[in-house]
């Protein structure tokens, strides 16, 4: 699961401002330069290539747009408005290529059809939520959020793509619902600082325990948040898997290359950080009958 930054429109050479004042086709042409560098970088390639993995993947900001994209904001522009929907036919794209195992797959030119499949359609369709069934009883689900698209505050997700949720929710109650965000639930530019989004999760979740996956503050974390009497949602955090020290001034600190694995078991789940391959932090948490989550100490 690839939780957003995959790649960074405005660092280390392009500034926001510039990004912004780029045409259309411009956007295009830097859009489709940024990703052919990840899809070429080797280790990427090979690990996509791989069989018998299934890869799924959101974006935040640097892969949306720029630093701090706010979609809602974008969209009342017209110009950075075709910029959105630019963005959303390249996600769409790369989503279909990681799903075929076959980075070869994704279009050979920045003037290619389907990369402007969104900008010429008559009414445009943000990529919204996503949920995808891990285990065969349909105990636990994993949901991609689209944080970026529609965002603006008090709202992260829209109306749209809550109810959108809700349905998968409400279809199965007393699962495991896995959250997959480009932000975090309580730092950064995260959840709560979107208080229609964060009270609608609280309510959603009720008194059971969920799981977030989540990425873009560069280190990693587990965290377990109070959400009610009863409810609780336990977060880990896992960014970057490739940072390098050097990009800028945006990026501070040292190289990081951070990554989490999940063990998903009907009675039981394993949560793993790791750093350069080490586990930093883990933790186990068994499972009610129906697949949520039993936090200890609640």
């Amino acid at each position: 699961v690839l939780l957003g930054d995959n790649f960074y429109n405005d660092v280390p050479d392009v500034s926001m401002i510039e990004l912004q004042d780029m045409s259309t086709w411009e956007f295009a042409e830097h859009l489709y330069v940024r990703y052919q560098q990840q899809m070429n970088e080797p280790r990427f390639r090979h690990l996509v290539a791989t069989p018998g993995i299934q890869f799924h993947a959101i974006w935040d900001d640097h892969d949306f747009a720029w630093n701090n994209a706010d979609g809602g904001r974008m969209l009342a522009d017209p110009k950075q408005a075709e910029k959105v929907r630019i963005s959303t036919s390249f996600m769409r794209a790369f989503r279909q290529a990681l799903a075929a195992h076959d980075l070869g797959t994704f279009p050979s030119s920045p003037g290619a059809a389907e990369l402007w499949a969104d900008f010429n359609a008559p009414n445009f369709a943000p990529l919204g939520a996503q949920s995808i069934a891990l285990e065969d009883d349909g105990h636990s689900w994993l949901h991609l959020t689209d944080g970026r698209s529609l965002r603006k505050r008090p709202q992260m997700l829209g109306a749209a793509q809550r109810a959108q949720l809700n349905q998968s929710f409400n279809a199965h109650p007393g699962a495991l619902h896995i959250i997959a965000s480009g932000v975090t639930f309580s730092q950064g530019d995260g959840w709560h600082k979107y208080p229609t989004d964060r009270n609608w999760l609280a309510q959603a979740v009720g008194d059971q325990a969920w799981l977030m996956l989540s990425g873009d503050i560069h280190s990693n974390g587990l965290l377990e948040h109070r959400l009610s009497v009863k409810g609780r949602l336990v977060e880990a955090t896992a960014s970057g898997a490739a940072i390098h020290a050097y990009l800028n001034g945006l990026i501070k600190g040292p190289e990081v290359r951070n990554h989490g694995m999940l063990e998903i078991e009907p009675g039981h789940l394993l949560v793993r950080l790791l750093s350069f391959n080490k586990i930093v932090t883990e933790a186990r948490y068994e499972r009610t009958a129906t697949g949520d989550l039993v936090v200890p100490g609640y």
